[in-house]
C-alpha cells in the first residue's frame, strides 16, 4: 500500500503522516461510530482516514489554513464536473492577462516564459521558455538589454486588482524583516497575476467550487513567490522546496502563475476523485450515502 495518495497531495502542507500506518492505529483503538479528536490536525490525514473508516471526527488546529484544508479534504458533496466547468470560464478570461505578463521575445521569436531566475536585486538572469511548436522547454541566459526591457515592462504596469499589503510581524528567526509586507514576497509580475486570478475566482465561482479553487490558489502562492530557490546541483533552473519562513535567497525562481496553477488544480481534482472513491462517489453532486452517516467538525483553538 503506497503511503502517498492523491488525496494528500492537494496542498503542500508540511508534516503529513503515512496514511497506511494511521489506518492501522485507528482500526486497533476505535470502532465505527466512535468520535475521534485530533487536536493538531494539520493537513488532516488522520481525520480523513478516520472519516473514511466511518468514525466521527473533531479536528482542531491553530492555523486557519490547516482548518480550511481539512474542510476541503473531508467534504463529500462535491460536483467535480461543475468545478472543471467553472475553471474553464475563469481560465478563458485569465489566460490572456497572464500571457501579457509571460509572453516574451527571444531572438525575434515570440515565446512563453515558464520560469525566470532572478537575483536578490530582482534582476532576471536566466529563463526557461517554450516556443510555439517546441516539444521541450529551453533554458537561455538573459542579456543585459533583455533584462532592462523585462524590468521596464514591469515598471510600466499598474496592478488594478486587490492584493494584500499587510505588514509581517518582525521576526529574525523566520527572516521577517522590519517593514516587510506580504506583497514583498512576490514580484510585480506574480503579484499582478495572482491578484487577477483571485478576483476572477471571486467573480465566477461560489460555494464548494470557490473553496476548492481557493485551495488550489493558496497551494500555488509559495510556488510562484520569491521564496522558491533553485537547487544548484540540479541546474540553475531546477526548483527547490519553498521556504517555510520568509527567507529570500541570493537567487529565486519566478514561475508562470497560470502554468503552475493548472498543475495545482489538477492535483485538487485527482485528490478529490481519490477521496470520493473511498465512499463510492463518482464526483457528481447527487451523492447521498446511506452507509456513511458520520460527521466532522473543525475548530481553531490553541490546544
Amino acid at each position: 500500500m503506497k503511503q502517498k495518495r492523491d488525496r494528500y497531495e492537494m496542498h503542500k502542507y508540511w508534516g503529513k503522516k503515512p496514511s497506511n500506518y494511521l489506518q492501522t492505529i485507528i482500526k486497533r483503538y476505535s470502532k465505527e461510530g466512535d468520535t475521534l479528536l485530533d487536536p493538531f490536525s494539520g493537513y488532516g490525514v488522520f481525520c480523513s482516514e478516520a472519516y473514511i473508516l466511518n468514525r466521527n471526527i473533531i479536528a482542531n488546529d491553530l492555523n486557519p489554513i490547516a482548518n480550511f484544508i481539512n474542510v476541503q479534504l473531508l467534504e463529500k458533496e462535491v460536483d467535480l464536473k461543475l468545478l472543471q466547468s467553472v475553471w474553464q470560464v475563469i481560465k478563458a478570461e485569465f489566460a490572456p492577462y497572464n500571457a501579457d505578463w509571460y509572453n516574451w521575445e527571444h531572438n525575434g521569436q515570440k515565446v512563453e516564459l515558464i520560469a525566470v531566475l532572478r537575483d536578490k536585486n530582482d534582476i532576471p538572469i536566466k529563463c526557461k521558455f517554450k516556443a510555439l511548436g517546441d516539444a521541450k522547454a529551453r533554458v537561455v541566459d538573459i542579456s543585459s538589454n533583455e533584462a532592462q526591457a523585462y524590468l521596464q515592462f514591469e515598471k510600466d504596469q499598474v496592478i488594478t486588482d486587490w492584493f494584500p499589503t499587510t505588514k509581517l510581524i518582525q521576526n529574525s528567526r523566520i527572516s521577517a524583516k522590519e517593514g516587510m509586507r506580504v506583497s514583498d514576497l512576490f514580484t510585480k509580475r506574480t503579484l499582478a497575476c495572482h491578484a487577477r486570478l483571485l478576483a476572477l475566482i471571486e467573480r465566477h465561482s461560489s460555494g464548494r467550487e470557490r473553496d476548492l479553487l481557493k485551495l488550489a490558489f493558496t497551494a500555488n502562492l509559495a510556488n510562484c513567490s520569491k521564496l522558491l530557490p533553485p537547487i544548484r546541483s540540479r541546474g540553475a533552473m531546477a526548483p527547490g522546496a519553498w521556504m517555510t519562513g520568509f527567507y529570500i535567497g541570493p537567487t529565486y525562481l519566478e514561475n508562470n502563475v497560470l502554468h503552475y496553477f493548472e498543475n495545482r488544480f489538477s492535483k485538487i481534482l485527482k485528490g478529490k476523485e481519490d477521496y470520493l472513491s473511498q465512499f463510492g462517489n463518482n464526483g457528481e453532486f447527487d451523492f447521498n450515502p446511506t452507509k456513511y452517516q458520520n460527521y466532522y467538525k473543525t475548530f481553531q483553538n490553541d490546544a
